[in-house]
C-alpha cells in the first residue's frame, strides 16, 4: 500500500478501471480490519498482513492461482431487473442507479452470488466482514435494513426476504 511513487490502492483501482484481472495480493504492514477490508474493497484478490509465514503467502497464491485458471466469474451479477457490475460497482434495478455504500455492495453482491440460497447472519459476517459472528451485535440487521431501504422499497417487488431464525434470502417471488 504504501509504495514509493504511487498509492497501492490507486494502482489496484486502475488495474480493475482498466478491466485488467491479474490477481491481486496486498502485503502490507498494515493489518487493521478497516485497512483489510478497505484493500480487498478496493478490488485486491486477498489481504495478507505483515509478519506472515512464508507457507501461508504460498498457498493464498496457489488458491489464486486455481481460481484464476477456472471459470471466470461473470463481471455482471443479475436477478431479475436488479443488476451489479462488479467491476464499475455499479447496482441498478429496472433502470434506476443505485448508490451503496463499499459494505453495502459487497453484502449485495454476496447474495446475488448466493441467490435462491438462505445464508445466516454468521455466513454474512464471515464473508462480507471477515469476522467470526458476534451474536451480540446486530450490524447485519442494520446493513440489512439499508441495503432493503434501498434495493426493494421503491419497487413492487420485493427481492430482499427474512427467514426467521435461519438468515436472508436474495430471490424473486414466484
Amino acid at each position: 500500500l504504501m509504495l514509493p511513487k504511487r498509492d497501492g490502492l490507486s494502482v489496484i483501482r486502475h488495474l480493475r478501471k482498466e478491466n485488467i484481472k491479474t490477481p491481486v495480493i496486498i502485503l502490507s504492514a498494515k493489518d487493521s480490519v478497516d485497512d483489510r477490508v478497505k484493500g480487498l474493497e478496493t478490488g485486491s484478490d486477498d489481504y495478507l498482513p505483515k509478519p506472515f509465514a512464508f507457507a501461508e503467502l504460498l498457498a493464498r497464491v496457489q488458491a489464486l492461482l486455481r481460481r484464476a485458471s477456472g471459470v471466470s466469474e461473470p463481471n455482471r451479477l443479475r436477478l431479475g431487473d436488479l443488476s451489479l457490475d462488479l467491476v464499475t460497482r455499479e447496482v441498478v434495478r429496472a433502470g434506476q442507479r443505485i448508490d451503496l455504500q463499499p459494505l453495502e455492495f459487497s453484502l449485495l453482491a454476496y447474495l446475488m452470488r448466493n441467490a435462491g440460497k438462505v445464508v445466516s447472519k454468521t455466513m454474512i459476517m464471515e464473508h462480507v466482514w471477515h469476522y467470526n459472528f458476534d451474536p451480540q451485535t446486530n450490524v447485519v440487521e442494520a446493513r440489512i435494513y439499508r441495503l432493503r431501504d434501498k434495493i426493494d422499497k421503491a419497487f413492487e417487488e420485493k427481492l430482499l426476504h427474512t427467514v426467521r431464525g435461519v438468515g436472508y434470502v436474495l430471490r424473486q417471488d414466484q
